[in-house]
């Protein structure tokens, strides 16, 4: 669980070390790139099944949501926003999962789950306004806001195909067709990767390794060795990680009033996704009428 929320925390402070001599677009290529290229071998040996033909336009759409949207709305935004705030403000994405989830799928969060809703989303908002100092990167805290919708709808896609196919099944496909609007911008990207800076293209190349492809296989290890609801925690350590990752590597330190409208996001995250246990109900003993006690109170003589 750890080193799935340190690894999954390591991505935002990668894209802004491969930012300087990478565009969002040539990152996002790449980094899905990277992505298809390591699940090959398991295409090959039988690992990845088919795509059935009547799911194909659903996968197509959490492709291009969960993958080409997601990564381009994350990257452009990091251009102007420190990756700690960026984490902040993607661990918003329960938010527009439960609200898509109530808007499409007939769930029902109720009043805690709606409370929630709205703490986070003024924790997130709160986020995005101490980040905007200046126009610019207001812009880009509202586009990494815009990152974590997106995700939030990838997440609501995939809901339905998680029944059918596997979480590497889904990784697979969906990069595959989030891959194509990127590849005729290949050129650009190649011309990038071969200008860029040695250290700049190690992040790059952990984003696809490290931060997806690895920390998909911790993230399937924890779900196989515990609860889900457990495994869920990974989500909100993932901020800490980023920006315990961010300060290390980087210096950069968030606002106070950044860091308190994250928790308040955190918070209302939890409050709207983490269900309350059933109550145990303690059968009540049998009923017994007057000539069962007299019966009783015979056989005891």
């Amino acid at each position: 669980m750890a080193a799935t929320a340190l690894l999954w925390g390591s991505a935002f402070t990668a894209i802004q070390v491969a930012l300087p001599d990478f565009s969002p677009a040539s990152i996002a290529l790449l980094r899905i790139t990277i992505t298809v290229v390591l699940l090959v071998p398991f295409l090959l040996l039988g690992r990845i099944g088919r795509l059935r033909r009547q799911d194909a336009v659903r996968m197509a759409a959490f492709g291009l949501t969960g993958m080409t949207g997601y990564q381009l709305l994350l990257c452009a935004g990091e251009q102007s926003v420190d990756a700690g705030t960026a984490a902040m403000l993607i661990a918003a994405s329960p938010v527009f999962t439960t609200a898509l989830g109530m808007l499409f799928l007939g769930e029902r969060p109720g009043k805690r789950g709606l409370s929630g809703l709205g703490v986070a989303l003024g924790g997130a908002l709160m986020v995005a306004f101490t980040a905007g100092g200046g126009s610019g990167s207001l812009a880009g805290a509202l586009m990494v806001l815009a990152a974590a919708a997106t995700q939030a709808t990838s997440f609501a896609l995939q809901k339905p195909l998680l029944k059918t196919y596997s979480g590497a099944e889904c990784v697979f496909y969906g990069s595959l067709f989030g891959l194509v609007p990127l590849l005729p911008l290949s050129p650009q990207a190649l011309g990038q990767l071969a200008a860029a800076e040695g250290h700049r293209t190690v992040a790059v190349v952990w984003l696809g390794l490290g931060c997806t492809a690895l920390a998909f296989w911790t993230w399937s290890r924890t779900l196989r060795v515990t609860t889900a609801s457990t495994a869920s925690l990974v989500l909100y350590a993932v901020p800490v990680a980023a920006l315990a990752v961010d300060a290390v590597l980087l210096g950069n330190l968030p606002a106070p009033a950044a860091v308190f409208g994250g928790l308040l996001v955190l918070s209302g995250v939890a409050v709207a996704t983490v269900r309350r246990p059933a109550p145990v109900r303690t059968p009540e003993p049998p009923r017994t009428g007057g000539r069962e006690l007299v019966g009783a109170a015979d056989r005891a003589r």
